[in-house]
């Protein structure tokens, strides 16, 4: 499995593809620093999921959702997002905007593994 992950903060990203790892899925692990950072490194990777921050110079992750399902090549790709943002109607629009998946911060191993094997299953559909 292929990820591409997509966090301006270079900690959060440290602490995510870590817990990626401590999922037990042994992904492989490409990063990006802003919406535009992934989504040409997506064209490049094509991975098998995208995992982004929303807040983000450049491009923000709404911004990268909306490109990546305007594009043949990436749009059946899942997106799954990581906010801090905690309003069921922001995780709503970002759903109905091609997202596949919200989680709020923090996250957990155990959290980010049931999302993962989720998005997994459907995707194998």
């Amino acid at each position: 499995m292929t990820v591409l992950l997509v966090d301006d903060s270079p900690v959060m990203r440290r602490f995510v593809a870590r817990t990626l790892e401590m999922t037990g899925l042994g992904p492989q692990i490409h990063e990006a620093e802003n919406g535009r950072d992934g989504m040409s490194k997506a064209v490049a990777l094509v991975p098998d999921l995208v995992i982004t921050d929303l807040n983000m110079p450049e491009m923000d992750g709404a911004e990268l959702i909306a490109e990546m399902q305007a594009s043949k090549l990436l749009c059946g790709i899942p997106v799954l997002v990581l906010t801090a943002d905690r309003s069921p109607v922001r995780s709503e629009a970002l759903m109905g905007a091609g997202a596949a998946a919200c989680l709020t911060k923090p996250i957990t191993p155990q959290s980010l593994r049931k999302e993962l094997l989720s998005l997994l299953a459907e995707v194998d559909r």
